[in-house]
């Protein structure tokens, strides 16, 4: 599709972290690259290293570490240059908020389209700079060339509530496996995973648990990932007497997980898209999510490849949990519909639809 490879310039506010934007911006970066693309990453933060693979032909820019002032002025000054030097076609803001400075880059540098791929819900609200991100939306709503969003849900809240003056696109996050799995075996244990915050709804997961565990000793809950709220949440678990729950860290080798988990759950209170959810589905994975502002009603057909449960009703929860615990088969059949519904996320397909884009920004339509 790629007649005349384009340089693609993405820019992400710290690679080194090990979430799943992160991750799938490696999955993108990779995929276009491969398809013929330069491609070539700015990491505001980070450590100087990448914690998901990155191709060694993609080069990436460390900010802080580079920049000869600190600080937004800084910032600035360092985007300004590296941008005047690399003169990409395109300049892609993984997260909204980053639009911050590339109005700048843009104004400076007006022949480069600029695309603006958000990974929060509309909704969502954010802990740090909620109104500051506002705003940002606002401009880039006005002032980029296109906004990208994951789901046809928030792209309706998009239409609904700014004058949008950008293009607007909606596309999902791709599935980052290409085998198949067939899934034969499976440890009495309930997987999640996530960032350790209150939008992920641990706290929640905690409290459904502890309506089941004692009934079901053999069972466990792992969970996968860190964040500010792991303290908190392991203290939650041992107050409420929950001995069969693990907090296992952020891991590189969610893989085994998922391949030995007996299903999933998500009880997030906000997503983006869920791109853990994904993953758990391609391993053949039934899950339950709370039916969360957004992604998971896009992805979970409820009663076919796995449950969606009103929010927070912990003991429906606990239900669907149990319910799933109690009957081998229908985890089986789940699973399977679960593996067979994320093929149209499959990475190619994705692939395509960034290719389109990036077709009819240079076209000019």
């Amino acid at each position: 599709m790629n007649n005349h490879p384009s340089k693609l310039l993405f820019f992400i506010g710290n690679m080194s972290h090990s979430g799943g934007t992160e991750r799938v911006l490696s999955i993108i970066a990779n995929g276009l690259l491969k398809r013929g693309y330069q491609v070539s990453l700015i990491s505001l933060g980070g450590n100087g290293k990448a914690f998901f693979s990155l191709d060694k032909s993609i080069k990436v820019y460390w900010a802080a570490q580079e920049r000869k002032t600190p600080g937004i002025i800084g910032n600035l000054q360092y985007l300004t240059a590296l941008l005047s030097r690399e003169r990409p076609d395109f300049l892609v803001d993984v997260d909204i908020i980053l639009g911050c400075y590339s109005i700048f880059l843009k104004y400076r540098m007006p022949e480069i389209r600029w695309i603006s791929w958000e990974h929060f819900n509309y909704y969502y609200h954010f802990e740090r700079n909620h109104f500051l991100r506002k705003i940002v939306r606002r401009m880039v709503t006005r002032y980029s060339n296109h906004l990208i969003v994951l789901t046809e849900e928030d792209k309706k809240y998009y239409q609904k509530n700014l004058r949008l003056t950008c293009a607007l696109t909606q596309i999902y996050n791709p599935v980052p496996y290409e085998d198949t799995f067939f899934k034969r075996e499976e440890l009495p244990f309930i997987l999640a995973a996530g960032r350790l915050t209150e939008a992920k709804g641990f706290d929640l997961l905690i409290e459904s648990w502890s309506l089941l565990e004692p009934k079901y000793t053999h069972w466990a809950v792992v969970v996968a990932g860190d964040g500010k709220d792991r303290s908190a949440l392991e203290k939650k678990a041992a107050k409420a007497g929950i001995k069969n729950m693990r907090f296992v860290g952020a891991v590189s080798n969610i893989e085994e997980y998922y391949k030995n988990a007996a299903f999933f759950v998500l009880p997030s209170r906000n997503e983006g898209f869920a791109m853990v959810l994904l993953e758990a589905m391609f391993f053949s994975l039934p899950a339950v999510c709370y039916s969360c502002k957004t992604g998971p009603k896009e992805v979970i057909c409820d009663g076919t490849n796995g449950f969606l449960v009103e929010p927070w009703n912990i003991k429906d929860f606990a239900c669907k949990m149990e319910v799933l615990m109690n009957d081998k088969e229908m985890r089986r059949e789940m699973g399977r519909q679960a593996a067979d519904s994320v093929r149209k996320f499959e990475k190619e397909h994705i692939l395509d639809e960034w290719e389109r884009i990036f077709a009819r920004e240079k076209s000019g339509y």
